[in-house]
């Protein structure tokens, strides 16, 4: 069942337009930006967009401007969070994922987390490797998920290891 939803929302994201994709995006930024757990967090753990994810640069830069520290995934065996400086210090790693040259671990006290697809239920589907899930299973964290509208989905299967979401953002509306 995970797999088909993965097939079918890799599909649907490919099959977009790239100023479709920027256009959520922008709208996706101003929801998160404006949400309290956001203007309240110092530290924020996003992810480096792939392929055809959520982009999050321009939030990334935003969020500097405003003062945030910025952690992103590092990829080893787990993930962990480090502190993120500037997109010219990132090298592609496992998977072809961009990571800090230079691994600072620091802990985010709000996390941008990715997936394939999300459910009202509040959780998720993902590459299906369990990183997330382990690191957030771990971690007193807040959580919210972005995507596009259509990857949100009234249910989805889960596992008792699913971490499901305080909140979920896509372009047209806000699950909490």
């Amino acid at each position: 069942m995970k797999h088909s939803i993965r097939q079918e929302m890799l599909s649907r994201r490919s099959a977009m337009f790239p100023y479709e994709r920027e256009e959520a995006a922008t709208k996706i930024k101003q929801t998160l930006f404006s949400r309290p757990e956001f203007q309240e967090s110092k530290t924020i753990g996003f992810y480096l967009a792939i392929g055809t994810e959520v982009p999050t640069k321009e939030m990334i830069e935003e969020a500097q401007k405003l003062g945030k520290q910025i952690t992103v995934p590092v990829t080893n065996e787990s993930i962990e969070f480090c502190k993120f400086t500037s997109f010219e210090d990132l090298a592609p790693a496992k998977y072809g994922i961009l990571e800090p040259r230079e691994k600072q671990p620091l802990e985010p006290d709000l996390i941008i987390v990715p997936g394939i697809a999300f459910g009202e239920c509040m959780h998720r589907i993902g590459y299906g490797k369990g990183y997330y899930d382990d690191y957030l299973s771990k971690k007193p964290v807040r959580r919210i998920g972005i995507c596009y509208d259509f990857q949100l989905l009234e249910k989805l299967p889960s596992h008792h290891t699913d971490v499901p979401m305080d909140e979920i953002i896509t372009e047209k509306r806000l699950i909490k």
